[in-house]
Order: structure tokens, then C-alpha cells, then sequence
């Protein structure tokens, strides 16, 4: 007789850590110049695609996600933002460094911006420091693994599986409890000790699901080593600005970046002539 295969419990812990490594090279990418900007940058790009490559591995097997998943890509491919982070990580992963451009502050530090080559820059990212635009596409991915955990509430969370309600729903038995523990068979038949109490003992020995994590990037609540990450504050009208929109390519050869920046100082002086 073929013995039953164990229940699967699963988990969005990695797909969370995929997240937490995201926001680590944010916090890094924040404090970077020149071409380790461009490194922490790539990194950034990779580990916050790889946030939604995961959670699809990690839950392919669970019924109705696939559903649920077609659902939220359609949301995605009409985000132009989310879709821009998309084509970035490809571009950075397969044909070269994702094209930006740079600045600096009188008072110190530097200031980022995408160039919309190849791909154009979409207007909710235009005018914007590069950091707070990884940022804010951080929040939405945190957000989609909210709405997850969410919907999938027994799957997602080991912690919230060994309960009750957990085990009525994906319909486990104590073997599959004792598997996933690494108990010997029978270690659970205790006589008449209650589920509930039992299942709140046994589940000290599992991780639960980092949901504080999830709700605080999904929150705009950014850290590095507990301490809230603050972005450039930019008005979209700054010199690096002109500098990025003069870089996009208009069907003539790129110009040189020290031609552009000499070009945007004198499109500056002009302007303060004309008024």
C-alpha cells in the first residue's frame, strides 16, 4: 500500500527576504556616488524583480493563486512605473548599465535621474531622485505580498497554518504535523489534549511569517538598521533635470554628457535673461 504523501506546508518567508534584500541595497544605493551608484543599483534592480519570481515559485502548487496572480499581473503591465522597473533589471541583467544621469547638491550628497533610453521614462517617475523612485516601487511590491498574505492567509504563514481554522482549511492530520516538525509518528497522540492548544505547543517549533516586515514597507516606512531612510526631495525642475531630458535621443547621435551639461548651464542662463 503507497503511504500518503505529507502535506506541503508553505510560506512567502523568502519572498519577503527577496524584499528585506531589496530594501537593503535601497539604503545602500541612498548613500552611494558615481559607479557604485550604478553597482547598488543593478543589485537593487535584481533583488526587487526577484521578489515576484519567488512568491510564484513559493506558491505555484496553492489552489487559486494562479487566478489570483493573472489577476495581479494585468494590474502590473498597466502600471507604467512597475512595468519600467521591469525593462530596467532586463537591461541592466543583458545589455549594459541602465542609462541615468547625476548631480550635486551645494550643500553636498548627489541627486539621480533615469534617462529615457532606451525606454522612455514614465511621467510618474520624471523629475524624481532615483532612490525615491526604487522607493516607491519597493511600496507597491510590499503591497502585492500584503494583498498575498492576505488572500492566502494558511498559506503564506506557517503560524497562522497550525491553528484551527488553518488545519480545517488545507485539511491536514497530524502525520503531516508530525513530517513538518520532524516528530516521530505518533509524537501528537496525546488522548484528549485540546487541538487548539496542542497545535499552539507545536507551533513555537516553525517560523511564522515576518507580516510586520511586509506592512511596514508597504507603509512607505523605509529603514537601514532601524533607521528611517530619507530621499532627496527634488522639484523636477533642478539642472540635472534639463540634463536628463536633453540626454534622450532624438533621432540624432547621443551627445557627449559634458556637451549636455554645458548645454542645460546655458539653457539655465537663457532663462534667466528672458525673464
Amino acid at each position: 500500500m503507497t503511504e500518503p504523501v505529507p502535506h506541503t506546508f508553505t510560506t512567502l518567508r523568502h519572498p519577503v527576504e527577496k524584499l528585506l534584500e531589496a530594501e537593503h541595497f535601497l539604503a545602500r544605493l541612498n548613500q552611494s556616488d558615481g559607479l557604485e551608484f550604478q553597482f547598488e543599483l543593478n543589485a537593487f534592480l535584481s533583488a526587487s524583480r526577484s521578489v515576484t519570481f519567488v512568491l510564484q515559485k513559493t506558491l505555484a502548487d496553492v489552489p487559486g493563486f494562479a487566478v489570483w496572480y493573472e489577476k495581479q499581473q494585468a494590474r502590473m503591465k498597466v502600471d507604467a512605473a512597475m512595468r519600467f522597473f521591469l525593462e530596467l533589471r532586463n537591461i541592466s541583467q543583458k545589455q549594459g548599465p541602465v542609462s541615468f544621469v547625476g548631480g550635486s547638491f551645494p550643500g553636498g550628497g548627489w541627486t539621480y535621474r533615469f534617462v529615457g533610453q532606451p525606454r522612455a521614462v514614465p511621467e510618474e517617475l520624471t523629475g524624481r531622485d532615483i532612490a525615491a523612485c526604487c522607493a516607491a516601487h519597493l511600496v507597491k511590491l510590499a503591497s502585492l505580498l500584503l494583498e498575498c498574505s492576505r488572500a492566502f492567509p494558511f498559506h503564506s504563514c506557517p503560524g497562522r497554518a497550525f491553528t484551527q481554522e488553518g488545519m480545517a482549511a488545507l485539511g491536514y492530520g497530524w502525520q503531516d504535523v508530525e513530517a513538518a516538525i520532524g516528530l516521530p509518528p505518533g509524537y501528537t497522540d496525546v488522548g484528549d489534549f485540546p487541538v487548539a492548544e496542542k497545535l499552539r505547543i507545536l507551533s513555537r517549533e516553525i517560523e511564522p511569517l515576518d507580516t510586520a516586515s511586509i506592512e511596514r514597507i508597504a507603509d512607505s516606512d523605509l529603514r537601514a538598521n532601524g533607521v528611517r531612510l530619507q530621499f532627496p526631495v527634488t522639484s523636477g525642475t533642478d539642472l540635472v533635470d534639463d540634463m536628463a531630458a536633453m540626454m534622450v535621443p532624438s533621432g540624432a547621435e547621443s551627445e557627449h554628457p559634458r556637451d549636455v551639461f554645458l548645454g542645460a548651464i546655458l539653457k539655465r542662463i537663457r532663462d534667466i535673461e528672458s525673464q
